[in-house]
This record gives structure tokens, C-alpha cells and sequence, in this order.
């Protein structure tokens, strides 16, 4: 258990990795020190991010801000979908923020929002994407076909003592076969959606720190996992305990 380094001569900072659980591994992203590291995909064989405005680095973590300094993954979605973040808003969402998305509000992961990619769903898909729209609750979003040719927006909310400003280790999993899962590992909370319809996928790349639209909050991002797949709840636990690792390095418990 735990992260082996793969030298590519190039130093610790520029090296893959080694991660408990490969199968439809995407993109492993870690975040700290200095800003212009943030764009290295540690994922074997994946292909690097691109650094939009100007993040800025922390000894635990980078700040990126919605819609100004981000990062622009080449991923693509898929109908089986994990994304995995340690992070945390860099500030209280306001209570009068929008349900979906505002300036205020801040955003993790994910391909919010693009067009359809999906043959019989026409118009707007809403990606798949991990964030904050309230003051007490952690938010997923997996897009599925509805019943007219069209796409919805599928939201599945955790609450239970979420404070989006404490730092949480936290997940979404979905797939056509599977409701959306939200996690928070760090407070053991979980909420599972109803929506099996099948997934309608988005033509835009995944972001972190933004989406591709409305969300312009601030957040605090140490790590990143993104699967093209939905992995199991042991699988779930392998990735958490090397996350949890590398965080106990620096000095935060999730």
C-alpha cells in the first residue's frame, strides 16, 4: 500500500508513480510548494494539464479560482466516473449562493458543462463535477439522459456535519449502472442517489479548480485522482490510505 516513485531522470518533482489502483487511472495530480510544478500529471502514460492564470502554491496545496487560475486536463469523460480530492474551500459559501453555481462558489473537479456527446441526447450535458453550493454540504453532479432527448442534471448533496472549509477527502462515483455516490472519507458520510438513467456525457475536458462555466469561488486543492471508471469501495480505501499518507507528511489529517 502506499505511492512508489518511477524516475524519469528528471527529478522527484517530475516523476510517475506508482498508485495502489491503476485500471482506468486518468490523472494523479498533487499540489504544494511551488505553482509552476502544478501542471505535472503523475498518472503513468497520461497526459500533462495546462496551467491557466496564475494558482498559487502553498506549502500543503495550491489555490486555484474559478474561470481565472485553474488547471485544463486533456480528459475526456466517460460513463464510469471516480474523481477523489483533498481539498477544501478557501472560504464560507455565502448562504445566498446559487444551488448552481455562482461568483461565490467553489468547484474541485470535473467537466461542468459542454455539449452532448451522447447518441439520442441533444442540447446541453452538465459533466460530472465535485463542489460546494452551500453552506453545510458537498455536492456531485453526473449528468443522465432524461426521458425527452435531452440531459439532467443529476445532484446528489452530503451534508451531515459537511464543513466546506475543513479539509476533507472527498469522492464521487457513477456510472449508467450505478446511482451517484458522494463521499466524505475524512467524516465517514456518504449519500447515494435514486438516478439510474443512463449517463449523458459532455464534450468538455475536466478542470480543476473551475468549471467551464459559473463557478468562480476560491479553493484549496492538495490532490487529485480521476478514474474512467467507477472503482470499488476497496479499491476506494487503497487510494485514500496513499492520499492519507502523503497528507500526514504535510502535516493535515483527513
Amino acid at each position: 500500500m502506499g505511492i512508489k516513485l518511477k524516475s524519469n531522470q528528471i527529478g522527484p518533482w517530475h516523476t510517475k508513480i506508482n498508485v495502489p489502483v491503476e485500471q482506468g487511472l486518468e490523472a494523479w495530480f498533487t499540489f504544494d510548494t511551488d505553482a509552476k510544478r502544478f501542471f505535472f500529471n503523475r498518472a503513468k502514460d497520461k497526459p500533462d494539464a495546462v496551467i491557466v492564470g496564475s494558482p498559487v502554491a502553498y506549502p500543503t496545496h495550491g489555490r486555484f479560482k474559478g474561470l481565472a487560475d485553474y488547471l485544463r486536463t486533456a480528459i475526456r469523460e466517460t460513463d464510469g466516473q471516480t474523481l477523489i480530492v483533498v481539498g477544501k474551500a478557501a472560504a464560507p459559501i455565502p448562504a445566498g449562493a446559487s444551488t448552481t453555481g455562482d461568483a461565490t462558489t467553489p468547484f474541485y473537479v470535473g467537466n461542468y458543462r459542454g455539449a452532448s456527446v451522447t447518441a439520442g441526447v441533444a442540447g446541453t450535458a452538465y459533466g460530472t463535477s465535485l463542489y460546494h453550493v452551500q453552506p453545510a454540504t458537498v455536492t456531485g453532479g453526473a449528468a443522465r439522459a432524461n426521458d425527452t432527448g435531452g440531459a439532467t442534471s443529476a445532484v446528489t448533496s452530503v451534508g451531515a456535519g459537511e464543513v466546506p472549509t475543513d479539509w476533507g477527502l472527498r469522492v464521487l462515483r457513477t456510472s449508467s449502472a450505478m446511482a451517484t455516490k458522494v463521499q466524505n472519507l475524512t467524516r465517514n458520510t456518504m449519500v447515494q442517489g435514486t438516478d439510474l438513467r443512463a449517463r449523458a456525457l459532455a464534450d468538455s475536458v475536466f478542470h480543476i479548480g473551475s468549471g467551464t462555466a459559473v463557478f468562480g469561488g476560491e479553493v484549496d486543492i492538495s490532490a487529485v485522482a480521476i478514474f474512467s471508471r467507477a472503482i470499488t469501495d476497496a479499491e476506494l480505501n487503497e487510494v485514500a490510505a496513499a492520499m492519507r499518507k502523503r497528507m500526514q507528511r504535510l502535516g493535515i489529517n483527513v
